[in-house]
C-alpha cells in the first residue's frame, strides 16, 4: 500500500567555481591564473521509494578525456538501513572528503594532499558497492561500505588553473607534469571501510584499498615505461563535531611493488612505502567558516628518493546567502627538491600559494 502511494522524486543541483591562484614555486609556467576551475552537476531520481538512480558530472580546468566528467553514475537499491546494493561509478567510498569534495560543501578551496592526488586511493570506482548501516542502541550507529570493481589509474591529477594543485610535491624537482601524457590504464580494485558514529557528534572509520597497479620506471633518454605492480593502502579518520567546532583528521598509508613478471623484464623487485595524513579545524559561524589545517603526504619515490612534502593552510569560507560561497586560504608548502637522482641528494624547498574562489550554486 505504501509502495503504490509512493511518488517519483527528481532533484537537480549544481554549481560553478571560478578562480583566483598565485604561488612563487619556481617552476611553474605562470605564477598567476585566473579562470573557471570546476563545473559541476548532480542528478538524483528515486522512481521507487527503495531505488535512486544519480549521476554528477564534473568539468575541471584540466579534463582531457569525457570519461573523467562522469564521477558517479549509479543505481542503489535499498533493502533494508543495513544492506544496499548498487551498481555503476562511485565516488570511494573511504576518506570522507572524498564523497563530498565538491566546491560548495567544503570551506577550503583544496582538499587534503591525500584526497587530490588520488595515489592512495582513485577518486571512482565502476563496479558493485555494497554498503549499511545498523542501529546499535540510542547513541551509536554502525556503518561499512565495500565495493569490487575497476578503477583509471590516474593519480596526481592536476587541478586548479595554474597546475600546482595535487602536484605540490613533484613541482620543486620536475616542475609541471602534463597527466594527459601519462598512460592511463584500469585496473582491477577493492575497497572497505566501516566506520562508527556516536552521538551523531563523533565518527571513527577504518579503510582498505588493494588493486592492482602500474610502476614507471624511466629509461636512458627520460622517456617513461609501465610495468604491472600491485598496490594495497589503509587509513583512518576522525571526525568530531562540538558545537560550533569541526575538526577532522586522517591517517594513511600503505605500499606498492613490482610483480613477478615486471621482476624478469627489470631484472630487480622494486617496492615503494607511503604515508599521508591531516589535521584541520573548522570553527563554524554559519555565514563564516575560518579553518586552520596541517597536511603531509609522500608517494613519490624517484630511484629510491623520496618527496615527502608539508602544507600549513590558513583560510576562511563566507556565505552571504545559500547560492553564493567565497573562500579565500594561503598555503605555506614545505617539500623537497632533487638536486642529484643518481646520488639520492635533495634540499628542502618552501614556497607559498594562495587562492580565491567565487562559488554559484543552485
Amino acid at each position: 500500500m505504501a509502495q503504490d502511494e509512493w511518488e517519483p522524486r527528481k532533484h537537480i543541483t549544481g554549481y560553478i567555481n571560478s578562480i583566483m591562484e598565485y604561488s612563487d614555486q619556481e617552476n611553474l609556467n605562470k605564477d598567476f591564473g585566473v579562470g573557471l576551475s570546476e563545473v559541476g552537476l548532480l542528478v538524483s531520481y528515486q522512481p521507487l521509494e527503495d531505488l535512486e538512480l544519480k549521476a554528477t558530472i564534473v568539468y575541471t580546468h584540466y579534463t582531457f578525456h569525457v570519461s573523467q566528467l562522469l564521477v558517479e553514475g549509479y543505481g542503489m537499491y535499498r533493502f533494508n538501513d543495513g544492506l544496499r546494493l548498487g551498481v555503476g561509478r562511485f565516488l570511494t567510498p573511504l576518506s570522507p572528503i572524498n564523497q563530498y569534495f565538491y566546491a560548495p560543501l567544503n570551506p577550503s578551496g583544496v582538499v587534503p594532499m591525500l584526497v587530490s592526488h588520488h595515489f592512495l586511493f582513485p577518486q571512482s570506482i565502476s563496479g558493485f558497492q555494497l554498503t549499511g548501516e545498523f542501529e546499535a542502541g540510542s547513541s551509536f550507529k554502525l556503518g561499512y561500505s565495500a565495493s569490487i570493481g575497476s578503477y583509471a589509474y590516474i593519480n596526481h591529477f592536476e587541478g586548479g588553473i595554474i597546475g600546482l594543485q595535487a602536484q605540490e610535491d613533484s613541482h620543486p624537482s620536475f616542475g609541471y607534469y602534463d597527466t594527459e601524457a601519462d598512460k592511463i590504464n584500469n585496473y582491477l580494485c577493492g575497497t572497505g571501510r566501516l566506520y562508527g558514529v556516536i552521538s551523531d557528534a563523533l565518527t571513527i572509520g577504518a579503510n582498505y584499498f588493494t588493486g592492482d597497479a602500474q610502476q614507471v620506471t624511466q629509461d636512458e633518454d627520460g622517456s617513461f615505461i609501465y610495468y604491472p605492480s600491485t598496490k594495497y593502502t589503509y587509513g583512518f579518520d576522525v571526525h568530531l563535531n562540538a558545537g560550533n567546532f569541526k575538526i577532522n583528521g586522517e591517517f594513511w598509508g600503505g605500499q606498492q611493488e613490482t610483480t613477478s613478471e615486471t621482476d624478469k623484464a627489470l631484472g630487480e623487485h622494486i617496492k615503494n612505502e607511503y604515508e599521508a595524513y591531516y589535521g584541520e579545524i573548522v570553527y563554524d559561524l554559519d555565514i563564516v567558516k575560518p579553518f586552520l589545517r596541517w597536511d603531509y603526504i609522500k608517494d613519490i619515490t624517484v630511484n629510491g628518493v623520496g618527496l615527502p612534502t608539508d602544507a600549513a593552510t590558513i583560510g576562511v569560507a563566507i556565505r552571504p546567502r545559500f547560492e553564493t560561497l567565497l573562500k579565500l586560504e594561503y598555503k605555506r608548502i614545505m617539500g623537497t627538491k632533487i638536486t642529484d637522482i643518481p646520488n639520492k641528494i635533495s634540499e628542502d624547498h618552501d614556497y607559498n600559494f594562495a587562492q580565491f574562489s567565487f562559488v554559484v550554486s543552485f
